[in-house]
C-alpha cells in the first residue's frame, strides 16, 4: 500500500505538469485583433482563443480595426470634372479587414497579418484604385453639383471602389477639402 502511494503522487504531478504547460499554451486575443493560428492541422482563425502548441504551429494577430488613408489630389493632380473645371480635394477612406472568418484567411494567405493593417501597406495597396474611383466619379459632375451635393458624391465614390477589396472592407468616405 505505500508502495502505491509515491505512483499515485508522481500521476497526480504529471497530470498537474501536463496541465500547466497546457494552460501555457492558450492565446488569447483582444477585441479588434484576430489570432491565425497556422501549421499542424491547417489555418484557424480566432476572435478569442486558440491552442497554440509550440514547435507544432505558427502565432499572428491580424489587426482587423478601421485604419484612416487620406489621399489628396491638389495643384496639377487635382480632379478635372465633366465641365473641364479642376477641383482640388482631400478624402479620407477608412478601411479594415472585414471580421467575417473567409475574409480574415484571404488577407492573411494574400498579404500576411504583419502587414494587413499598416497605413504605408494600405495605401501602397489601394491607393491607385482610390484616386481612379475619384477621377470617374468626378468626371460624372459638374464642379458646382460637387459643391452642392457632397453627400451624394461620397455615396457614387463607395458605389465606384465596390465591395471586392480582397478581404477588406470600406467603412465610409469623408471629403475633409474640397475647393
Amino acid at each position: 500500500m505505500i508502495e502505491s502511494v509515491p505512483v499515485f503522487f508522481g500521476l497526480i504531478g504529471l497530470f498537474l505538469l501536463f496541465l500547466g504547460l497546457h494552460v501555457l499554451c492558450i492565446k488569447r486575443v483582444r477585441p479588434g485583433e484576430a489570432g491565425v493560428r497556422s501549421g499542424f492541422g491547417g489555418m484557424q482563425i480566432t476572435k478569442d482563443w486558440l491552442f497554440r502548441y509550440p514547435f507544432l504551429h505558427r502565432w499572428n494577430i491580424m489587426d482587423i480595426r478601421v485604419k484612416k488613408l487620406k489621399v489628396s489630389r491638389k495643384g496639377k493632380e487635382a480632379l478635372i470634372c465633366q465641365d473641364k473645371n479642376r477641383v482640388d480635394i482631400e478624402v479620407s477612406f477608412y478601411l479594415r479587414v472585414r471580421p467575417e472568418y473567409d475574409a480574415i484567411k484571404e488577407v492573411a494567405e494574400t498579404v500576411g497579418c504583419e502587414v494587413a493593417s499598416d497605413p504605408e501597406f494600405l495605401r501602397n495597396l489601394f491607393e491607385d484604385k482610390f484616386i481612379d474611383a475619384l477621377n470617374a466619379v468626378a468626371k460624372q459632375m459638374d464642379c458646382d453639383l460637387l459643391h452642392i451635393q457632397r453627400s451624394q458624391f461620397r455615396e457614387m465614390i463607395a458605389n465606384e471602389i465596390g465591395q471586392d477589396l480582397g478581404g477588406y472592407q470600406l467603412e465610409d468616405v469623408a471629403i475633409s477639402y474640397l475647393e
